[in-house]
C-alpha cells in the first residue's frame, strides 16, 4: 500500500497541474519525506505521524538550497467535499497535538492561538505551515488522489528569505498557478493580517470563521513579530 501510494504521490507532484515549483524540485532531489496512513482524523494515524514527524524534525536539513517537506497521506476518506475535508484536517491536527504535547513543547517564538497572525502549527518543538490537499479541491493544483497534508517549515521559509530567494520562487509558483487557473489562489492575500490557519484547508473562510484546534498549552513566551507567509503551492 505504502509503495502504491509513493508512486501515485511522485504522479501528482511531477504532474503539469502541480504548481509548487519548490515542491517539485525537492521530490526529485530527494528532499520530501513521505509517509502513508489509513485514515484521516483518526487517532491511530496521529500517534504514527507523532513519531514520523519527530524522526524528521530531528534529521531534516533546513537551509534555503535543499527545499525539504513532510508530506502524510491517507488511504481513507476519499472524494469528500471541501467542508467535510477541513473538518477532519483539523481533527487529525487536534489528534497530532494531544501526541506531540506529551513530549514537546510549542515552537519557540509561536502562538499556539489559531487566530494569532502569530499562529504556526508545532510539532517536535518546530514551526509549520501546513497545506490541506485533497480531491476535491477547487484548486486544481492541489488535487491529489487521496487527502494529503504537507508540512512545511517555517525556520526554511526565514532561510529562504534571508538568502534573497523567496520573491524570485513566489513569483514562478504564482505565474504557474495562473497559467493554470486563471487567476492566483485568493488565500494568499490574507497572510498579512489575518492566521495562518484559515488558509490550511485551502477553503475561502468568512470573516467569523473561528478554528476548532486548541492547543493544550495556552501561555507561551513569543519572539519578534513573524511574517507568516508560505509559497503559492
Amino acid at each position: 500500500m505504502t509503495a502504491d501510494a509513493r508512486g501515485e504521490v511522485e504522479e501528482f507532484i511531477l504532474g503539469e497541474r502541480f504548481s509548487c515549483l519548490a515542491g517539485r524540485s525537492a521530490w526529485r532531489q530527494g528532499g520530501i519525506t513521505h509517509r502513508h496512513y489509513d485514515l484521516l482524523g483518526s487517532e491511530e494515524s496521529a500517534r504514527l505521524m507523532a513519531l514520523d514527524l519527530a524522526e524528521f524534525v530531528g534529521s531534516a536539513d533546513w537551509s534555503a538550497r535543499s527545499f525539504t517537506s513532510f508530506i502524510a497521506t491517507f488511504e481513507q476518506p476519499r472524494g469528500v467535499d471541501e467542508l467535510r475535508f477541513e473538518e477532519l484536517l483539523w481533527q487529525q491536527l487536534q489528534l497530532l497535538h494531544e501526541q506531540d504535547a506529551e513530549s514537546h513543547r510549542w515552537a519557540e517564538g509561536y502562538s499556539s492561538d489559531p487566530q494569532s497572525s502569530r499562529f504556526a502549527f508545532s510539532v517536535a518543538g518546530h514551526p509549520f505551515f501546513v497545506i490541506g490537499l485533497h480531491e476535491t479541491h477547487r484548486r486544481w493544483g492541489r488535487r491529489p488522489p487521496f487527502p494529503m497534508l504537507a508540512f512545511n517549515s517555517h525556520e526554511q521559509f526565514d532561510r529562504i528569505k534571508l538568502a534573497g530567494m523567496w520573491d524570485r520562487l513566489a513569483e514562478k509558483i504564482r505565474k504557474q498557478d495562473i497559467k493554470l487557473q486563471g487567476d492566483i489562489n485568493p488565500n494568499l492575500h490574507e497572510y498579512e493580517e489575518l492566521s495562518e490557519a484559515r488558509r490550511y484547508s485551502g477553503r475561502p473562510k468568512p470573516a467569523d470563521w473561528q478554528c476548532p484546534f486548541a492547543a493544550r498549552e495556552t501561555e507561551h513566551e513569543l519572539g519578534p513579530e513573524r511574517e507568516l507567509t508560505v509559497s503559492g503551492a
